[in-house]
């Protein structure tokens, strides 16, 4: 048998000690350096270093607690919310921050802890996955279409932020108080939008000089940002007997509903009672009543808000909401710019015809005559959403996507109809079944798809809905 000779290599615990403080040393040094360099060359700069080791400092510690870096990234998720013209510097810092940390998610579940039997336990994750991976494997089929890299980059970052479907999942399905984390993300969430829009459109109200400007303002942002919210609120308050809590989750409901409201949105008012009868089926007959009951006292909560925050304005403001949401009905006929969507649509439906199995990738342009201008108009954006699928990524994607989408919202329903599993984590399913399904309606004239605010929301509402799923199964099991 042959000898083994001792490696000459082999470290201590005394040389592994001695070899740190010598790194330690070596790195204040070139720290110092750098310093002294930019203090040199580049003074402006000297005031952001500590800044940067800051965050070095804090993104450390983040990546060493999983779930705390996972409630940051969606918490910090409302600092681009707020859609500006051009490239920002903290729309790039939070970019990297949610690549890389869904990157890190990625490469510990699946490489390290070999655990993708949890990560794709259902069909709808595998489905979201290769959707995911084709998308980015379409990249130079993009570009070879005439899609400009940064419009491209610009519509990967937001498709990616689907992929926030796992951690939630895994969130919601395998931590103890996963479930209470993500409700309160979301409550977040529509309390700072709605806020936010508010305090906007009071300032619209105090810069208009016309009457008509009153009638016609509005803040359009972040819809899917307060509709869901509202949603998950509406469930749980029917839901919840004790009066602090009630009152606590009907603040939020209200503010979210009203901010909703303010958008003056009517696809997502229609989505909102979409999701409202949707949740009026599934539950059980005594809180069909109270849902009635409840959604009555909301709606006069939100009148009295209305009537609080916005003075003398109210009375105007409240009749043209009312014409608004009473022309719903005939908006397919009369109104120019959903007439405007059709002819769009119509449009790229002719480009789909061209290339129907594989699209023409991301940021590709048509052309169609623009009525609301009476010009034509040459851009990549398609408000149709099902319709821009097939676009851009053809069938496989559009089939793909339609399949995630509706399974997760099936996943969600199947989690709250678990008569046995925890109360809350049946209404997160109830929350995130009905909620998708709205979006999924909306989607036919408003694109969530294009961006970042409602990726976000749609990859968050199936995460808890497929997390509740395997959850509910679990603990109706043991």
């Amino acid at each position: 048998m042959r000898r083994l000779l001792p490696l000459p290599l082999t470290l201590t615990p005394d040389d592994i000690g001695l070899w740190g403080h010598r790194a330690l040393v070596a790195g204040l040094v070139f720290a110092l350096a750098c310093v002294a360099y930019f203090v040199w060359v580049a003074p402006d700069i000297v005031p952001f270093i500590p800044v940067v080791l800051l965050s070095g400092v804090v993104v450390w510690h983040l990546y060493r607690r999983p779930v705390l870096n996972l409630i940051c990234v969606l918490l910090a998720s409302v600092v681009v919310a707020q859609r500006v013209a051009g490239l920002q510097l903290y729309e790039v810092a939070y970019g990297l921050y949610f690549l890389s940390f869904l990157g890190y998610w990625f490469g510990t579940r699946v490489l390290i802890f070999r655990e993708s039997h949890a990560v794709f336990d259902v069909s709808e994750a595998k489905a979201l996955f290769l959707f995911l991976l084709f998308v980015t494997i379409s990249i130079p089929v993009s570009m070879m279409f005439g899609g400009k890299l940064k419009q491209v980059l610009s519509e990967w970052v937001a498709l990616a932020l689907l992929g926030l479907y796992f951690p939630v999942k895994e969130l919601v399905a395998r931590h103890r108080y996963g479930t209470y984390l993500v409700l309160g993300v979301i409550a977040w969430i529509g309390l700072f939008i709605a806020i936010r829009n508010v305090l906007d459109y009071q300032q619209g109200l105090l810069q208009a000089t016309q009457m008509w400007q009153v009638e016609r303002g509005r803040v359009s942002l972040n819809d899917t940002l307060l509709a869901v919210p509202a949603m998950f609120a509406l469930v749980v308050l029917i839901y919840t007997t004790e009066w602090k809590s009630r009152l606590l989750v009907l603040g939020i409901f209200l503010l979210s509903f009203a901010g909703l409201i303010m958008t003056q949105s009517r696809g997502y008012w229609a989505a909102f009672l979409f999701g409202a009868l949707i949740m009026f089926v599934l539950v059980e007959r005594q809180y069909k009543i109270r849902l009635v009951v409840l959604g009555f006292l909301g709606l006069i909560g939100v009148i009295g808000l209305g009537a609080i925050f916005l003075g003398d304005f109210f009375v105007v403001i409240l009749e043209a909401l009312v014409k608004r949401f009473t022309s719903t009905g005939t908006a397919a006929t009369k109104d120019i710019s959903l007439i405007n969507r059709f002819y769009e649509a119509g449009a790229a439906w002719e480009h789909v015809k061209t290339n129907p199995i594989l699209g023409h990738g991301m940021a590709s342009q048509f052309s169609f005559y623009d009525i609301t201008f009476k010009h034509t108009r040459v851009g990549s954006f398609i408000h149709n959403g099902y319709v821009s699928l097939w676009f851009k990524f053809g069938l496989w994607g559009l089939g793909l996507m339609v399949f995630f989408w509706w399974r997760a919202a099936w996943r969600g329903g199947q989690a709250f109809l678990q008569k046995n599993a925890p109360l809350l984590v049946r209404l997160c399913g109830l929350g995130a079944c009905i909620s998708l399904a709205a979006v999924a309606l909306v989607a036919n004239t408003s694109n969530p798809l294009m961006h970042t605010d409602s990726c976000f929301m749609i990859g968050v509402s199936a995460g808890i809905a497929s997390g509740a799923y395997v959850r509910a199964k679990q603990e109706v099991a043991a």
